[in-house]
């Protein structure tokens, strides 16, 4: 039989006025209540409450009238277990405790309706995630980015975007389509040849962008022959 350890964490909201002993036997009640629900045979429960613990394990006695009447209910919860005991656990060994009674005091639950608190340890980045999984096509997670530092190809599901400085989207090109848009824009249906500045300025505008645009400007002017 394989054993796992399983956590389920919860608190409750008290709409009603209690004593610091109360509040401690409710907090004890409800754990009991979520092993009897989760069918557990045997319990081990650890509170950080002397007063309850030691009165449960019938060492000290329940005096209190308040308590009295929380005393009795535990006993019977209790003949649902073939065995539980009842151990002290200081305050600041408690770690469990102490988060859920600080995160008691900073959230508000509605009344009558359960609000779920999920809590898991992250053993990898979440970019990391995916890495090393199959594709659908059989092809390593790295084979659009090998292509396009050999080939230059970028991936043929990319449409990329580039955000210039006035917040317009750019579309990302290479570097053929780059040239037929410059000789295009610089002699072609934009209008008249002009230099690097104004067609940088024509091209932006109509929408593209590159990484080695500015440098690709100038030399195309240098080379026209008609500038």
């Amino acid at each position: 039989m394989e054993l796992r350890t399983y956590w389920e964490t919860g608190y409750e909201t008290l709409g009603f006025d209690c004593t610091n002993n109360m509040v401690e036997y409710e907090a004890c009640a409800m754990g009991i209540t979520m092993s009897i629900e989760h069918q557990i045979s045997r319990l081990k429960v650890f509170g950080d409450s002397a007063l309850v613990i030691y009165q449960l394990r019938k060492k000290w006695e329940t005096r209190d009238d308040k308590l009295v009447p929380y005393h009795a209910h535990i006993m019977v919860l209790r003949e649902h277990f073939e065995e539980i005991s009842f151990h002290y656990v200081p305050r600041d060994e408690n770690q469990m405790a102490d988060a859920l009674a600080t995160l008691s005091a900073m959230l508000q639950a509605n009344r009558g309706k359960e609000m779920i608190i999920h809590v898991r340890q992250q053993t990898k980045m979440a970019h990391c995630q995916q890495v090393g999984k199959v594709e659908i096509d059989d092809k390593p997670w790295y084979h659009d980015i090998r292509e396009y530092l050999k080939r230059g190809l970028p991936p043929k599901w990319s449409n990329p975007l580039q955000r210039s400085a006035d917040l317009t989207l750019l579309r990302c090109i290479d570097d053929c389509e780059a040239r037929e848009i410059m000789k295009e824009v610089h002699g072609g249906a934009f209008g008249t040849h002009a230099n690097g500045h104004a067609l940088a300025c024509k091209i932006l505008r109509a929408g593209y962008y590159w990484s080695k645009m500015e440098s690709d400007y100038c030399q195309h002017v240098k080379r026209c022959m008609k500038c």
